[in-house]
């Protein structure tokens, strides 16, 4: 959907906002700000239900919401003084009060084919990094979707359990997936057969048809060497090409993959018992409109998701695929095994997996490793299957890819020189509250106030440097971000229901030109803040 107001364009659907043309870039929350109302542009949206749409079940206070209003008064040529376009209404809420046109269709772009070779020029694609969603045909017939987005040396992926490409281009769980590895990198991902955007109808769904159709797509492509990114169930198909095709693949990073199926895998007939239990489920329980069953699945791909991250994952399986292939894609990825393989993969492999992964455990990561000559392994501090954009293992995870591929990246370069804001947090009486309560109810005590600062550092774009027990160092781009974590950390603190034991927690903030060395910040502007937060 296309809305049209003065001089801009808000294209909902490819998650754009556009000034005489020109795209004007915008956080994802300004985004949905700006979305909620103009779509309500009929009546006074209220304080309360914009905060509920925008940032769902995560608390966030009204200093949240108003810089966001400023962040998208200023995208839209707007002001609080002028209020020409967005109207507040003081105690209440807020209302689009410019005209809106609606142009419900997204204008069809016309699309070039590829034909990249090795040397060639990289295709052509718009400046605001757009994918391109295109089609191509198996050898038997099925149509498989592909996509493409970014600029540069090729980047492709072999596609996990379920996707869907557009959907995900707008999942706040995938997203920034999409976001940074096209950032220096045509990346390339497709929808394999069976699910998303590529045929559903499909006789063959086996894992060698799988593999047979990462090579229809490159082959289409015209790529003669690249990096293979394979994750989770991705990565035996991208083992497996490696394999067959060592002569076109430069680089095979894995992440959170397994040579063996859950099937294979399973130790004693009750972990077998256990799992096709969860295969039941899914066969009585995909289809239905209440989300309780594919929920089972969001709680243990991403546990450090807040609801509307739960909630685009839930939608993501329900539109990916229809329950019986659902059913049949996890028992196809149950009987997998590519142990045989690991020994004759001669391409450089990186292989990185979460330490509290709960669908494919650490030990099948360590194990890859260590069956293919040569692999570096590296292991991430996260629960996430999918790493998720505001945890630290994200950036660790950024980091390790581009050094491996070779790739400056920008980011880091930038984090090294850009001005930051340091943050610091302190318990006040953890030592006498240990002695007090003991060391097990005062890890409990200590446990909800990890809690509720990394919540906080979610919702405000926080990154955690560290923690020191009865304390967290973080990291944020903006001030104002750190000031409005600071504020959600003393309301979530004084919220804290707990009949025993009052909390109370110094906070120190201070802004500056730190020194950043390997994930860690040094110098005046650390100290200071630090000395902040213990007075």
């Amino acid at each position: 959907m296309i809305y049209s107001f003065e001089d801009c364009e808000l294209d909902t659907g490819r998650f754009e906002m556009r000034r005489d043309g020109a795209g004007v870039p915008m956080e994802r929350q300004v985004f949905d700000v700006l979305a909620y109302l103009v779509e309500h542009n009929d009546r006074l949206v209220p304080k309360e239900e914009l905060l509920d749409k925008v940032w769902g079940d995560r608390f966030v206070g009204d200093a949240a919401l108003n810089s966001r209003v400023m962040a998208v008064r200023r995208a839209i040529g707007d002001s609080g003084k002028e209020q020409r376009l967005i109207k507040t209404v003081h105690g209440r809420g807020y209302r689009f009060v410019a005209p809106v046109a609606i142009n419900p269709e997204t204008p069809e772009r016309s699309i070039e084919p590829i034909t990249t070779k090795l040397g060639a020029p990289t295709p052509a694609v718009p400046e605001r990094r757009e994918q391109e969603i295109r089609f191509c045909s198996a050898p038997d017939g099925v149509r498989l979707a592909y996509a493409v987005v970014g600029k540069g040396a090729p980047l492709v992926k072999a596609p996990n359990w379920l996707s869907h490409l557009e959907f995900e281009w707008r999942s706040p769980v995938w997203r920034h997936w999409l976001e940074e590895l096209s950032r220096d990198n045509m990346f390339v991902r497709y929808d394999q057969r069976g699910c998303g955007l590529s045929d559903w109808d499909v006789a063959d769904l086996s894992w060698d048809a799988w593999v047979r159709d990462l090579e229809t797509v490159v082959d289409v492509l015209g790529l003669e060497r690249f990096p293979l990114l394979g994750i989770s169930q991705g990565g035996s198909v991208a083992m497996a090409y490696a394999v067959r095709h060592p002569e076109r693949v430069s680089h095979l990073i894995l992440y959170g993959a397994y040579a063996q199926g859950w099937r294979m895998r399973s130790k004693g007939r009750e972990q077998i018992e256990e799992e096709e239990a969860v295969t039941t489920l899914m066969r009585s329980g995909w289809g239905r409109d209440n989300p309780a069953y594919r929920q089972i699945f969001a709680s243990s791909f991403i546990p450090g998701a807040n609801l509307e991250e739960m909630r685009w994952f839930d939608d993501l399986c329900r539109v990916s695929a229809s329950p019986e292939n659902a059913v049949h894609f996890r028992e196809v990825a149950g009987r997998i095994d590519v142990t045989d393989l690991l020994p004759d993969i001669q391409v450089p492999t990186l292989v990185l997996h979460a330490r509290g992964d709960l669908r494919v455990f650490f030990d099948q990561g360590r194990q890859l490793a260590a069956a293919i000559p040569g692999a570096r392994f590296v292991p991430l501090d996260s629960e996430n299957h999918i790493l998720l954009e505001n945890e630290p293992a994200w950036g660790k995870f950024l980091r390790e890819v581009r050094a491996f591929l070779g790739v400056e990246a920008e980011t880091t370069a930038a984090l090294a020189e850009a001005v930051h804001t340091i943050l610091f947090t302190d318990l006040e009486g953890s030592t006498a509250l240990t002695h007090r309560l003991g060391d097990r109810k005062a890890r409990e005590v200590l446990r909800e106030h990890e809690i509720i600062v990394r919540e906080a550092l979610s919702v405000h774009g926080g990154s955690e440097v560290k923690t020191m027990g009865d304390g967290f160092m973080a990291a944020f781009q903006s001030a104002t971000r750190a000031l409005e974590c600071a504020v959600a950390i003393q309301q979530g603190i004084s919220r804290r229901e707990d009949g025993l034991e009052r909390l109370r927690v110094r906070i120190g903030v201070n802004a500056g030109e730190p020194i950043v060395e390997q994930e860690d910040f040094f110098g005046t502007v650390v100290v200071l803040a630090a000395r902040l937060a213990s007075k």
